[in-house]
């Protein structure tokens, strides 16, 4: 029996993926046989497909992010509705690049980072954050974090390096409200992501005020921003101890507010934020692009320095 089998060819400009073409196959063979029949028309079939124009352009960094979890067809769903190929088409996707088709790694399933790397020549090893935090459940998304994030602030908190486990903490926020919002103009992403899942109130703040304080922590390693400078926004601090921030008076000009209560907030804000994912699965593609860029102490980058591998 006979199925139609899809040569896609994504067609891409500046990095965006706006129309495809496509070439179709009645194919009878055995269907482990059908993926190279396809690879070896490729050439041929990209002189004689036919143009489809996507509703809805994506990115290769998209495409990519897809790819890391087996997935990629999904982004050009509108076409398989379109020519009625069904629920599970067999297909191989090609991109296409200055006119000519282009491709230096091929997978039959999930993209395998480091795979890739060691195919095209790469000496280096690296964890694949996705692989060592993907279970049967789905992505460990809070041991993640905390392994990249929290390891090291608790670290210096618990060395009473406390400067330096705020400059942490607040660098993780820009992290994870990044990986929310991307960059965006407007207001900060930092301050959407408290204003959307973290309880400030009870530390005496405001998710504007730890961003100005956040600015001249990691700028200049004092509270003193343009926007505190100007007296547009109240001067903040931190103290470790000490009376709690409803009880609290105010020393001079500055208000001090709890550093393990913010800890505290954080934590409980991130399991919102985590919880998010579980009741929107696609977000995750979108975690997987944006995570993927960040790097770690907890993946760190092994090279071989001889041809032995020592």
């Amino acid at each position: 029996m006979s199925e139609n089998i899809y040569n896609i060819f994504l067609l891409f400009e500046n990095d965006v993926f706006s129309e495809l073409a496509y070439r179709v196959h009645q194919y009878g063979g055995a269907q482990e046989h059908a993926m190279e029949f396809l690879r070896i028309q490729v050439e041929k079939d990209f002189r004689l497909a036919t143009k489809f124009k996507l509703t809805g352009p994506f990115t290769r960094q998209q495409f990519n992010a897809r790819s890391r979890f087996g997935d990629s067809h999904h982004l050009i769903e509108e076409f398989f509705v379109q020519v009625d190929a069904g629920p599970a088409p067999l297909l191989c996707i090609t991109p296409v690049k200055d006119g000519n088709v282009f491709f230096n790694y091929s997978c039959s399933g999930e993209l395998d980072v480091n795979d890739v790397a060691q195919t095209l020549g790469e000496r280096g090893y690296m964890d694949d954050w996705l692989v060592k935090y993907t279970n049967t459940s789905g992505i460990n998304l809070s041991l993640l974090i905390h392994d990249d994030y929290f390891l090291a602030i608790k670290l210096a908190f618990n060395k009473r390096l406390y400067v330096s486990a705020m400059k942490l903490l607040v660098s993780c926020i820009d992290s994870v409200a990044y990986i929310e919002y991307g960059d965006v103009p407007g207001p900060q992403p930092f301050i959407l992501w408290l204003d959307a899942y973290a309880d400030l109130a009870p530390l005496g703040i405001t998710s504007a005020e730890l961003w100005e304080m956040r600015n001249g922590i990691l700028h200049m390693t004092n509270i003193n921003s343009k926007k505190v400078r100007a007296n547009k926004v109240r001067r903040i601090s931190f103290r470790v101890g000490g009376l709690g921030s409803a009880t609290q008076n105010p020393s001079g000009d500055v208000y001090y507010f709890d550093f393990y209560s913010l800890i505290q907030a954080f934590g409980a804000a991130q399991g919102r934020w985590v919880e998010t994912y579980n009741n929107n699965r696609e977000k995750f593609a979108q975690f997987i692009e944006r995570y993927d860029e960040t790097i770690s102490d907890s993946r760190q980058t092994i090279y071989t320095t001889s041809e032995s591998g020592h």
